[in-house]
């Protein structure tokens, strides 16, 4: 199975009056940066058949943009997918998913985390995945501990590249 993990694109920075950490949705350029990314996305063809997402704000968003670009339905939520969730848990529900070639939308670190994990790691190290950038997996999801190759890792910027070519 293929599973892409795609990080939130530019959110209201942290610490902005009146905003809670988990209500931070994307600033108006980071919708735009957002969807110049996910239309680099469609030009890669990977195939995704689904997207799930984390329940908050500019995840929800992000998700939103790129089913747009990606002409896919409604992403679902998938409350693994919050700051501060497993990375352990989060490659076991996946065998769960309906989705074959799945598209996760979330939040550093968890999404780093797992990638890395899935690659043998200790689910910690110096993998990091830029805002509105795109991780690639082949996974062996029925496997009792998930095991992957990492087969693209593009940053937004890089993805937003793809448009102009």
């Amino acid at each position: 199975m293929n599973v892409g993990f795609f990080r939130h694109g530019p959110a209201v920075v942290r610490g902005t009056e009146g905003v809670a950490e988990a209500d931070r949705p994307l600033t108006p350029e980071g919708r735009k940066k957002t969807l110049q990314a996910a239309k680099g996305l469609r030009e890669l063809d990977l195939g995704f058949d689904a997207i799930y997402t984390s329940p908050l704000p500019r995840a929800l968003q992000t998700a939103e943009i790129v089913a747009g670009a990606l002409r896919l339905p409604p992403a679902t939520v998938l409350d693994g997918l919050s700051p501060g969730g497993s990375p352990r848990r989060l490659l076991a529900g996946l065998r769960d998913l309906e989705a074959e070639t799945p598209l996760l939308v979330g939040h550093e670190p968890l999404l780093s985390s797992t990638v890395l994990l899935a690659m043998g790691g200790a689910g910690s190290g110096s993998l990091e995945l830029k805002k509105a950038g795109l991780a690639l997996l082949e996974l062996d999801v029925a496997a009792a501990h998930p095991k992957g190759l990492l087969k693209l890792l593009l940053s937004g910027r890089a993805l937003r590249m793809l448009i102009s070519l």
